[in-house]
């Protein structure tokens, strides 16, 4: 059948049912794994021990400490969601269960965990909140599942106290016996301090230290002030101009102004910085001789000046003195608009104008003193500072060597100090926690309880389970044998994976009714119908699909492997001819293990062998049937090495010569796998008939036999599904046209036939179409 796609894959239903015919043919081995799975099922819930089951409500809490050491687990801070998982992991061991056996009186004192299993099954605890855990219990007896979580609460209360008692022995005799340790340590640290504040002269050298700390900061401050004064120095330089004598009045008047200017402009350039400066009346100031400027030759080639006051200190403060001045001249500007410059009144403001200016430069006088003083002060200090800078160095490094000595033990009696601390604090929170009990554990009753009636084995449950376990025995044993059966067992299944088309299918028959086929007559035969239509659908076959010369003439027969029913179907099919009405003539070529003397009844010799070695005539090895125009060449006698001879040229004129006396030649050939004779025999055949035994030869020595024969060029006609068993409702579905009941009602309808249509006009007309 063709199937056509058009946008997509078509439902095909056939498939579906011939999946479950394949499962159909196992029907009994599917009741009988049904059957087994109820039969398991029922067996384990006789002799099965019940088991009961109860689920509890534990309660949980925690109190802690006053005082919480996170070093001490007994004592920290509890974080809820670990102190539930943690409490769960611990309820439910093997300790606290054995001990609630023990508790409840079903085990003795000398029993383990491996005698509570063989009372209670089963023990489990799941999370409900952060206070409370579910316990599941399940047992053999209904005692033990009543009483059993209260027991555990119980036992685990006293695991606990038994567990913080020994904690807390154990732990305050460790710490007791560190802490001793440590206080030893803290003395010995306290006298290496000691040690090394002596060895080092660790007072002294501080105290010497702390006098020559200020040394570096002020010589930086003194260089940099000294840098600034020198500037200031070079500036001064460009505003003071030398006097010049000579000029009159005029003259004298200008040079007073320059004068005065210049004195404003050099104490304008000197009073801030005078108002920094350190020299007072009475210091002495040492001044270097001239060509001295470093700092030793300046030490030793220098004269000392006591400052006087009136080295630094002026008569009137310049500024006053400047703005009296800036009046003075503001009057002398307006009072030259009404007096002549020779009045009285004229002179005397000139006078006034005078003095001022005498005392201005004056006070630049005073200032310029000052400022080579502190100059002068400046340079020896320096000097000073520079020679006592290596004594600052080495009393400097000497302080560091003693502070490192002494900071290296003072960090280890530092860290034993702590560590007392600490061990302090785990011993008071251990010694307050005395017969503190911070864990609390309570049955709070049963939330479902089982007693009465086992929650195993389920009756519900296990039929369910027997009835999975059937069903999974009844498609899965079935479908492990589908998939391990390669063996052909449908024609178009075969037809795919071999390449070549079916020609017929033979069903399984009694031996007797398939051997009595080919001695049937060609009208009034005792065989059943249905079987010699199956030969004779074989015989259409061959006749419709002609070899390469267009001819069917020789048919080679043969099979994949031996005991496939060829020799029988090689009989039969050219019966099939012979009743056609064509004269046919049967060869045997199996020359090892030909039986079709036996199976014709007939006697084995001379035949093909003798006849071959040339001892008989090719007319003397033909022997008759029976039935007229029905010749047989037996085998004859097994002679080794004639197998040999039917590849040679005397056999293929012997073909060519009975070509000519017969209608027909039916070649039975040996098995091809293994054997020579069918890929040599197919040249002088015009095609093969390949016989497959159905459900017994795998598909892989079928294809392998067709790849060998089709390797030789061979042609052909199709294979034949021997031996199918009708019987079975998934070959009954695919074949039943082949079946004896489809026959028996066309059989049924044979009286309404007219005198045309009688079986010999049939075979006739059959004959007739054949040929043309």
């Amino acid at each position: 059948m063709e199937h056509t796609e058009q946008g997509g894959a078509q439902f095909d239903p056939s498939k579906i049912i011939t999946q479950g015919l394949k499962y159909l043919r196992h029907l009994r081995l599917m009741v009988l794994m049904m059957a087994l799975g109820m039969v398991l099922g029922v067996t384990y819930f006789l002799f099965a021990t019940p088991l009961y089951q109860a689920k509890s409500l534990i309660y949980f809490d925690t109190f802690g400490t006053a005082l919480k050491n996170r070093d001490v687990p007994e004592t920290a801070e509890i974080y809820r969601p670990h102190f539930m998982r943690g409490m769960m992991s611990q309820f439910v061991t093997s300790r606290i269960q054995v001990g609630a056996g023990k508790r409840m009186g079903f085990l003795g004192e000398n029993d383990t965990f491996e005698d509570l299993l063989d009372q209670v099954s089963y023990v489990g605890a799941e999370i409900v909140d952060h206070r409370h855990l579910e316990l599941t219990v399940m047992a053999r007896n209904p005692e033990i599942v009543r009483g059993f979580g209260k027991a555990m609460a119980e036992e685990f209360q006293a695991f606990q106290r038994e567990g913080w008692d020994e904690f807390r022995d154990e732990a305050l005799r460790v710490y007791a016996e560190q802490l001793d340790s440590i206080d030893e340590k803290v003395s010995e640290t306290v006298e290496s301090l000691s040690e090394v504040e002596r060895d080092q002269r660790l007072t002294e050298v501080t105290i010497e230290q702390q006098s020559l700390l200020e040394i570096p900061k002020k010589l930086i401050e003194s260089k940099e002030r000294l840098v600034r004064m020198a500037d200031i120095q070079q500036s001064l330089g460009g505003l003071i101009i030398p006097t010049q004598s000579g000029g009159g009045v005029t003259s004298s008047n200008e040079q007073e102004e320059v004068e005065v200017d210049q004195a404003l402009s050099v104490l304008s350039l000197l009073s801030s910085f005078n108002e920094e400066a350190t020299v007072e009346i009475g210091d002495v100031v040492r001044r270097a001789l001239s060509g001295t400027r470093d700092a030793v030759t300046a030490n030793n080639s220098q004269i000392a000046k006591i400052v006087q006051p009136d080295d630094v200190e002026g008569v009137e403060s310049w500024k006053e003195l400047e703005i009296d001045r800036r009046l003075l001249e503001k009057e002398i500007q307006e009072a030259s608009d009404i007096y002549l410059p020779e009045h009285p009144q004229m002179l005397e403001m000139r006078r006034r104008m005078s003095s001022i200016n005498s005392s201005l430069i004056s006070e630049m006088e005073v200032e310029l003193e000052k400022f080579e003083l502190e100059f002068q002060r400046l340079e020896g200090r320096i000097g000073e500072l520079e020679l006592r800078m290596p004594e600052y160095y080495a009393v400097t490094e000497k302080m560091g060597k003693s502070a490192v000595a002494y900071n290296s033990v003072e960090q280890t009696q530092l860290m034993w100090s702590k560590a007392r601390e600490a061990l302090a604090d785990k011993l008071a929170a251990v010694s307050f926690s005395d017969n503190f009990d911070w864990i609390q554990v309570r049955f709070k009753g049963h939330t479902s309880l089982r007693d009465e009636v086992p929650v195993s084995p389920n009756k519900k449950k296990l039929i369910l389970l027997s009835l999975m376990i059937g069903l999974g025995g009844a498609i899965g044993l079935p479908s492990v044998i589908n998939l391990l059966n390669t063996s052909a067992s449908n024609l178009q299944q075969l037809e795919a994976y071999i390449g070549i088309r079916g020609i017929g299918i033979v069903p399984l028959s009694a031996p007797e009714d398939l051997e009595a086929v080919h001695r049937s007559p060609a009208q009034g035969a005792t065989v059943p119908n249905y079987l010699l239509e199956c030969f004779r659908l074989v015989r259409s076959a061959v006749c419709l699909h002609p070899g390469r010369t267009g001819r069917s003439q020789v048919v080679l027969v043969t099979s994949a492997r031996p005991q496939e029913g060829k020799t029988t179907q090689s009989a039969n099919l050219a019966w099939a001819f012979h009743s056609m009405g064509e004269k046919v003539l049967l060869v045997d070529c199996d020359l090892r293990r030909g039986r079709i003397h036996g199976l014709l009844g007939i006697d084995a010799g001379p035949g093909m062998t003798k006849m071959l070695l040339g001892e008989v005539s090719p007319q003397d090895a033909v022997v008759g049937t029976g039935l007229d125009g029905f010749s047989v060449v037996p085998r004859g006698p097994v002679i080794a090495g004639t197998t040999e001879l039917l590849c040679q040229k005397p056999f293929e004129k012997l073909l060519e010569y009975w070509r000519t006396h017969y209608d027909r030649i039916i070649l039975d050939c040996p098995p091809t796998l293994g054997l020579s004779e069918p890929s040599s025999l197919q040249r002088l055949a015009d095609g093969v008939v390949l016989v497959v035994r159905s459900e017994v030869t795998p598909m892989k020595d079928v294809k392998d036999a067709v790849t060998l024969l089709r390797k030789t060029g061979a042609h052909f006609f199709g294979f034949v599904l021997n031996g199918v068993d009708l019987s079975k409702a998934g070959n009954y579905y695919h074949y039943y046209y082949y079946s004896a009941p489809y026959y028996d009602q066309l059989e049924e309808n044979e009286d309404g036939l007219d005198a045309n249509d009688s079986p010999v006009k049939t075979e006739q007309n059959d004959r007739d179409l054949l040929l043309s």
